[in-house]
C-alpha cells in the first residue's frame, strides 16, 4: 500500500445470488466468490461491497473474510434497500439506496443480517414485499456508522420516488447525512442538482460539492464488471487508502477525491517527478525512506522539528542553487533521492532550471525589495520577451551615450574653432586693395566622396541579395515573376554601369581642376612682390572667412544639439504581460536631468540660469572652468561628463522591475503582503515548472487570500505539478486536501520523518496537535451546507 493518498477503483454495488431470495430471477448465472475475487483483482478494484436487495449474504462475507490475505480487495458490509415513500395520495413509491457500513468482519455482517431479518420477521413482511422507510433506516441502524447512497437517476431513483411527496424531506436527509448519489448520467446529475440546490443558501449553491459516483450493479460474476443492463461499466476512483474513512473524505470533498477512471488516467504523471528520498546513517535523522505523492506534499511539525531542514535537503538533492542546507553544517551525502523515471537511488538529480520553482521562506517579499522579478518572468515562459526588453534598454543606453558623445565631439570642434585665428591686419587690407594683379581659380568642385560611397553600398547590397531573394525557401515565383526579377537585375546592373561612368567623369574633372590649381599657384609664385603679397593676403582672408563660417556653423550645431538636452527625458518602460491580471514592468525612471548632471561638473553659478549652449560657448572661451581640471580641453570634458552621468547610464543596465495589476495599481504602491499574494498567485497559475517547492507560503499572506484563492490554486495545480509546501497553516493541509503529509518531530536532537494521510483517523489527531486550529479546520471541512437552516 502506498504511503500517500492515491487513486483506487471502488465498487460498492455488487450482487450475489442471495438477491434471488428477495426478487425472483434477479441474479443471472451462478455466483462464485472465487470468480468474483479474481475478476476484482484483474480489474484492480481495491474496495468493494456485496449489496443484495434487502438482505445480507452473511455466508459470502464470512467465506471472504476467512480466506482474506494481505493485498486482497477490502470488503465492506453493505446492502441495497428498497426505500418506501408515502405519496400525497397515500400510495407508495420506492427508490433504491445502498447502505455501506463501517464494518469489515463476518461477525458484523451476521449481526446486521440478523437485524434486517428480525425486522421483516417481526413485522410479518414477506421476502417479495421487503422495503423500509427512511425512519426505519434510522431506527434500525442508528448505532452504526454508514453511508447512504441513493439512486440519483435511472431505475428506482430518489427524485421519481418523491414526485408525489415532499421532496424537501429527502433533500434534508441526503444533505445532512454522509451521502453520495449513484447512477450518474449527466442528465440525471443536472436534474438532481437543480432540485437539491434550491434548499441551500445562496452561498452554498453551485459548489459542485455533492458526491456523485457510479458502481457496476453487477448481477453475474462471470461477466464482471458489466452491469445487469449490459452496457459497458466505467469505473470510478476514490483518492486515499482503500478504507471507509477514505470514502467519507471523498463524499465530503468529491471534487478532489472522486473521479472517473478515465479522468484519473489523464492525471497520471509520467515525467520525472521526485519519487522518494532515503536517509541512512545520518547522525541527526532517523533512518527512513519518504515516498512522495506526484501531487501535494505538505511538511509539518513543531518548532525546530526539521521541516526547513528537509526542505533544504531536497533542494540540495535536486541541485537547486537556492538551497540553504550548507548553513546547517550537516553532511547530506548519506541522503539519496530517486526520480519517477530512475531505477535506483542517486546522490543528486539534476533538473532543468525551468522545471523547478524553489521559494524559500520570505523570499517573495525579497523579490520586490531586491528589484528582480526574473524568476516570475522565467517561470511564466516570458524569458525571450524579457531578453528583448533588456536589449531595448541596452539600445537606449547606447543611443543616449551616442548623444552625449556627439555633444562632446561638437564641443571639441567648437573649442578648436573658437580658439582659431580671427585676426586680419591693416596691411592685408592695403594689399588686397592694391592694383597689382594675381591669378585666382573661379570654380571648385563639390566633394562627393561620401555620396559615391553610399551609392556604391546600395548597389552592391541589392546585387548581392537578388539571387538570395530568388532562391529563398519560404516563397516561390511564377514564370512572370521570375522575368520581373531578371529585368530588375538587369536594371540594377545598368545603373551600376552608369554609376561607374559618372565616377570616372567626376574623377577626370577633379584631376583637371587640381591641375589648374597647381598652374595658378605656380603663376602667382612668379609675380612681382606686390602681387605675391596680395595673394598671401587673399589667402589669409579666405582662411578668416572659413574660420568665421566654421564658427557659426559649429555653433549652430552645438546649439541644436544642446537643445535636445534642455528637455531630454530618458525614462523608458517595457511591459511583459503575464496574464490579464498582472504585467511585469521594466522601467528606467527619469529622476535626474542629464543637463543638470553635466552642469554640476562645471564651476558655474546656477543662479545665472544659462542654457547648456551658453555654458558651452563660455566653456570653450575659458570663461567657465571644468571642476578639478586645469584646462577646458575636450579630453577633460569627456572625463568629467562620463563621471557625472555614469549613474544615469547604469540605470539602463538594471532597470527597476515591478508588477502592474489590472486595477492599474502597482507593486510600488502596495503592501508587501498584497504584492506577495499577487506574485504567488501569478507564478503558480502561469508557471511552466513541473515541481514546486515553497517554504511557508502563508508568510506575508492574508488569511482571506489563503482561503479564497491560494487553496483553490493549489487544489487545481497539484494535479498538474508536484508540490512541496512547508506550512503551519491547517487550511492549506486540510482544505488543500494534501495527498501526503510529512510529520517532522525532534526528540533529543534526533529528527524523525513520518508519512501521514488525511483519511487516517489516528493521523488526523496528530495533525491537529501540530497545526494551530487543525481541529476546527477538520470540523469545518465536513460542513458543506447551511446545516442550521436544514435542521430548522
Amino acid at each position: 500500500m502506498k504511503k500517500y493518498s492515491d487513486w483506487f477503483k471502488v465498487d460498492l454495488h455488487i450482487h450475489t445470488d442471495f438477491s434471488n431470495k428477495i426478487k425472483s430471477n434477479d441474479y443471472d448465472g451462478v455466483f462464485d466468490l472465487e470468480v468474483l475475487k479474481l475478476k476484482l483483482i484483474q480489474n484492480d478494484v481495491k474496495l468493494f461491497s456485496l449489496t443484495d436487495h434487502n438482505i445480507v449474504n452473511n455466508t459470502a462475507y464470512e467465506n471472504y473474510y476467512n480466506e482474506y490475505q494481505l493485498g486482497d480487495p477490502i470488503l465492506l458490509v453493505g446492502c441495497e434497500f428498497d426505500i418506501r415513500v408515502e405519496q400525497n395520495d397515500n400510495s407508495f413509491l420506492t427508490y433504491h439506496t445502498l447502505l455501506i457500513f463501517d464494518e469489515s468482519s463476518a461477525e458484523k455482517a451476521n449481526e446486521l443480517s440478523c437485524i434486517i431479518e428480525n425486522h421483516f420477521l417481526k413485522n410479518n413482511i414477506s421476502n417479495s414485499q421487503r422495503s423500509l422507510t427512511e425512519d426505519e433506516i434510522f431506527e434500525l441502524f442508528h448505532t452504526y456508522h454508514f453511508f447512504y447512497i441513493p439512486h440519483a437517476g435511472g431505475h428506482k431513483n430518489i427524485i421519481n420516488a418523491y414526485k408525489g411527496a415532499d421532496i424537501i424531506k429527502a433533500q434534508q436527509m441526503v444533505l445532512l447525512m454522509e451521502s453520495a448519489h449513484e447512477k450518474v448520467k449527466e442528465v440525471h446529475r443536472i436534474k438532481h442538482l437543480e432540485g437539491f440546490d434550491k434548499l441551500k443558501d445562496l452561498a452554498f449553491q453551485n459548489k459542485a460539492d455533492e458526491a456523485f459516483i457510479n458502481f457496476s450493479d453487477n448481477h453475474n460474476c462471470q461477466n464482471y464488471p458489466i452491469p445487469k443492463s449490459g452496457v459497458t461499466h466505467e469505473f470510478y476512483c476514490i483518492k486515499g487508502q482503500p478504507t471507509f474513512e477514505s470514502i467519507r473524505f471523498a463524499f465530503i470533498d468529491p471534487k478532489s477525491r472522486i473521479k472517473k477512471h478515465s479522468e484519473v488516467e489523464v492525471l497520471m504523471r509520467f515525467d520525472n517527478f521526485l519519487h522518494s528520498v532515503q536517509f541512512e546513517g545520518n547522525p541527526i535523522i532517523k533512518d527512513t525512506t519518504i515516498y512522495f505523492s506526484p501531487n501535494l506534499n505538505t511538511i509539518i511539525g513543531g518548532r525546530s522539528s526539521g521541516k526547513s531542514l528537509l526542505f533544504n535537503i531536497l533542494g540540495k538533492k535536486i541541485n537547486n542553487k537556492k538551497s540553504h542546507v550548507d548553513n546547517y553544517g550537516l553532511l547530506t551525502s548519506n541522503a539519496k533521492v530517486k526520480g519517477f523515471l530512475d531505477d535506483d537511488y542517486k546522490p543528486i538529480i539534476s533538473y532543468n532550471t525551468h522545471d523547478i520553482i524553489y521559494i524559500y521562506q520570505g523570499e517573495i517579499v525579497n523579490y520586490f525589495e531586491n528589484n528582480s522579478l526574473k524568476d516570475l518572468i522565467q517561470e511564466s515562459g516570458k524569458t525571450e520577451i524579457y531578453k528583448t526588453s533588456l536589449d531595448f534598454f541596452k539600445t537606449k543606453k547606447q543611443k543616449l551615450s551616442e548623444l552625449v558623445d556627439k555633444l562632446i565631439e561638437l564641443y571639441s570642434e567648437l573649442h578648436e574653432v573658437l580658439n582659431s585665428n580671427f585676426t586680419f591686419h591693416d596691411r592685408d587690407i592695403t594689399s588686397i586693395l592694391d592694383s597689382s594683379y594675381i591669378f585666382k581659380i573661379i570654380s571648385d568642385m563639390e566633394d562627393k566622396a561620401d555620396s559615391f560611397q553610399t551609392s556604391a553600398e546600395i548597389l552592391n547590397l541589392v546585387l548581392a541579395n537578388i539571387e538570395k531573394f530568388k532562391s529563398n525557401e519560404n516563397w516561390t515565383f511564377s514564370l512572370e515573376e521570375i522575368d520581373t526579377i531578371k529585368a530588375f537585375k538587369e536594371l540594377v546592373e545598368s545603373k551600376n554601369n552608369l554609376f561607374e561612368n559618372t565616377k570616372n567623369d567626376y574623377n577626370k574633372k577633379e584631376n583637371f581642376i587640381e591641375l589648374i590649381k597647381q598652374i595658378v599657384s605656380n603663376k602667382n609664385a612668379n609675380l612681382d612682390l606686390k602681387g605675391r603679397e596680395k595673394e598671401s593676403s587673399s589667402q589669409r582672408l579666405t582662411i578668416l572667412n572659413k574660420n568665421i563660417a566654421d564658427a557659426f556653423k559649429i555653433a549652430m550645431q552645438v546649439q541644436n544639439h544642446c537643445s535636445i538636452f534642455e528637455s531630454l527625458s530618458y525614462g523608458e518602460i517595457q511591459e511583459i504581460k503575464i496574464n490579464d491580471e498582472v504585467t511585469v514592468i521594466l522601467e528606467v525612471e527619469n529622476k535626474e536631468s542629464i543637463k543638470v548632471k553635466i552642469l554640476e561638473g562645471l564651476s558655474i553659478n546656477t543662479s545665472d540660469n544659462l542654457s547648456l549652449y551658453q555654458v558651452f560657448i563660455k566653456l570653450a572661451l575659458g570663461v567657465i572652468k571644468i571642476k578639478n581640471f586645469p584646462e577646458n580641453s575636450p579630453e577633460n570634458l569627456i572625463k568629467k561628463t562620463q563621471t557625472q552621468i555614469r549613474g544615469i547610464l547604469d540605470l539602463f543596465d538594471a532597470p527597476i522591475e515591478y508588477l502592474k495589476y489590472s486595477e492599474e495599481s502597482t507593486s510600488k504602491n502596495n503592501s508587501p503582503g498584497f504584492n506577495s499574494e499577487k506574485y504567488l498567485e501569478t507564478i503558480l497559475r502561469n508557471g511552466n515548472s513541473k515541481i514546486i517547492f515553497i517554504d511557508q507560503p502563508e508568510d506575508n499572506l492574508g488569511n482571506k487570500f489563503i482561503t479564497d484563492k491560494l487553496i483553490n490554486i493549489i487544489r487545481d495545480l497539484k494535479f498538474k505539478k508536484q508540490i512541496f509546501l512547508v506550512t503551519h497553516n491547517p487550511s492549506i493541509v486540510v482544505y488543500g486536501d494534501a495527498e501526503n503529509i510529512i510529520m517532522c518531530t525532534n526528540s533529543e536532537n534526533k529528527i524523525e520523518y513520518e508519512q501521514f494521510v488525511l483519511e487516517e483517523k489516528e493521523h488526523q489527531k496528530e495533525i491537529c496537535t501540530v497545526l494551530d486550529g487543525g481541529q476546527y479546520i477538520f470540523e469545518q471541512r465536513a460542513r458543506k451546507y447551511n446545516i442550521k437552516k436544514l435542521i430548522q
